[in-house]
């Protein structure tokens, strides 16, 4: 599943207040660097490789509810570019766009490209993914048929109540079947001994009183 980019960033920003260590992949749009240009984070601003600063400007709101951050150069200084066909076509200025919570990103990029990425994702897909892949595709759980977040989270609530209630329902299921094979086991074992027990009564002729089991 997909977050839309500001549900993700907001995610991530709520994941940092609470202290929270998350692993979580970026969105498709994300960008960690930008090709030709540095960022300076004290300066808030970019500057390619010729020194021409890309500062920040506004922040801007997309179509699609996006806030975003506006970096923008002069077009003093692009005018004469020679790589501007290449960098700007034929526009006068050279722009970049940010989302407002790219820092967050940043960091959730550089967590991914650590060690402990592999471990965190093989035990996501042991504990946490095949809840979700069950709730949706064998619970009904696709579509959730609240109003409002607090409505959907007693939903969800109530849906992993029942998730438990089944699978330790399955669980004492299968304690009660290993008791009743190890019992059904033992007696065969008792079985077999009594009657190879009695086998050598009857081979040696000799009384039953005489064997005393322990």
């Amino acid at each position: 599943m997909r977050m839309r980019v500001t549900v993700a960033g907001e995610a991530l920003r709520s994941l940092d207040e609470n202290n929270i260590t998350g692993y979580i992949p970026n969105f498709g749009q994300y960008k960690p660097e930008r090709e030709g240009f540095t960022y300076d984070k004290e300066k808030d601003r970019y500057t390619c490789h010729r020194g021409v600063h890309l500062p920040f400007k506004k922040i801007t709101t997309t179509s699609l509810g996006y806030k975003m951050k506006v970096y923008r150069s002069s077009s003093i200084d692009c005018g004469p570019c020679p790589l501007r066909s290449v960098c700007i076509g034929k526009s006068d200025f050279k722009k970049i766009d940010d989302s407002i919570d790219k820092p967050f990103y940043d960091r959730m990029h550089a967590r991914l490209q650590s060690v402990k990425r592999e471990k965190i994702r093989q035990l996501r897909s042991s504990t946490v993914e095949p809840v979700l892949g069950t709730l949706v595709n064998f619970l009904a759980m696709r579509r959730v048929n609240t109003r409002g977040i607090k409505q959907a989270n007693k939903c969800i609530l109530m849906s992993a109540i029942a998730y438990n209630l089944k699978k330790l329902l399955k669980w004492e299921q299968r304690k009660i079947n290993t008791t009743a094979i190890a019992l059904k086991e033992a007696t065969k074992r008792s079985l077999f001994y009594f009657l190879n027990l009695h086998r050598s009564i009857l081979a040696h002729n000799l009384p039953e009183s005489q064997f005393i089991l322990s």
